[in-house]
């Protein structure tokens, strides 16, 4: 008895919620990647389901906010999908002539009228589509170049004016090395201060631009351990993922005191002792000055001039 109930309560509430015919989810969705149609979805309603078609290059892949290996013959996958749960559809995508060869995809419709999409329970951010709205077929582009990668257009984000400040505040105590010296007790707790400022920050989801992330990885790289500097070097990376280039020294920096302070030698030579004259135990051989000129990090003829004009002061 229990079993029919049961089973009765799924059926009832998976007809209730069958989605309206004016459901947002109906019609053609287009992605555009540098102004260029990558993949089109096409989704409409069939008897309570929801069926449609996806169509992109045959080969492709992606790290989430790139694409790369584009080929430029496209295939169109099936979709399918039950009722929309919490406003999300779970559409699983079909092979053609394979019908064991399938992918989910959730794919949602966010408060601005935009399509989101993305491969199910992937830790990326779901790629945005727009609402197709010509009488024709939209059609994938053919002119991809399989050996380029293909940025996602990241949308511009204001940097956080709080963040800006905190980071000012932690460089104005720092342009005097006789001032630090001085009042090295009072920084530190001030620093400390700055570091749960700019936690908060980010536990608020306030950090969002690029420029955030960097910033606060200087301040993190100001911290007293080895997890602020991990940690700085966590956030540096995410500032590059997010298209700031300039965060590829801090990026550098943080590893590089993270190795300091496990007493394991630094790899890029950006970590100076307290006088600013040594960088202590260095692995010089395993990075070389290309890649460190593609870091934006001095090479190394440059970092020993940089210490013999520190001597001679």
């Amino acid at each position: 008895m229990t079993r029919v109930v049961s089973i009765g309560l799924l059926a009832l509430a998976a007809c209730s919620s069958k989605p309206a015919q004016d459901s947002p989810f109906a019609g053609t969705w287009v992605m555009n990647v540098e102004g260029r149609p990558l993949m089109a979805v096409t989704l409409e309603h069939d008897s309570g389901r929801i069926r449609g078609t996806l169509t992109h290059p045959r080969t492709i892949t992606s790290s989430g906010r790139s694409f790369s290996g584009l080929s430029q013959d496209a295939e169109t996958e099936t979709l399918s999908a039950g009722p929309p749960v919490d406003g999300t559809l779970r559409l699983v995508a079909t092979k053609p002539g394979n019908t064991k060869d399938t992918m989910e995809f959730e794919f949602s419709v966010d408060a601005a009228g935009a399509g989101r999409l993305k491969p199910a329970g992937a830790p990326i951010e779901a790629w945005t589509f727009v609402r197709y709205t010509g009488s024709d077929e939209p059609k994938v582009w053919n002119g991809w170049d399989p050996k380029r990668s293909y940025l996602i257009d990241e949308p511009y984000v204001a940097p956080n004016a709080a963040m800006a400040d905190i980071y000012r505040a932690d460089q104005a105590v720092r342009q005097s090395m006789e001032s630090f010296t001085a009042n090295t007790a009072q920084i530190e707790k001030d620093d400390a201060s700055r570091r749960e400022q700019v936690r908060a920050l980010l536990e608020k989801g306030e950090l969002r631009a690029g420029e955030d992330f960097r910033l606060a990885a200087m301040v993190f790289q100001h911290g007293v351990g080895p997890r602020d500097y991990l940690f700085a070097h966590a956030l540096a990376l995410v500032a590059l993922a997010k298209g700031d280039r300039s965060a590829s020294w801090i990026a550098s920096a943080s590893l590089d005191r993270y190795l300091h302070s496990i007493d394991r030698q630094q790899i890029f030579g950006t970590a100076f002792n307290a006088g600013g004259s040594e960088q202590g135990s260095f692995d010089r051989d395993l990075i070389s000055d290309a890649i460190r000129r593609e870091l934006g990090v001095p090479a190394l003829a440059e970092q020993r001039q940089v210490i013999q004009q520190l001597l001679r002061k």
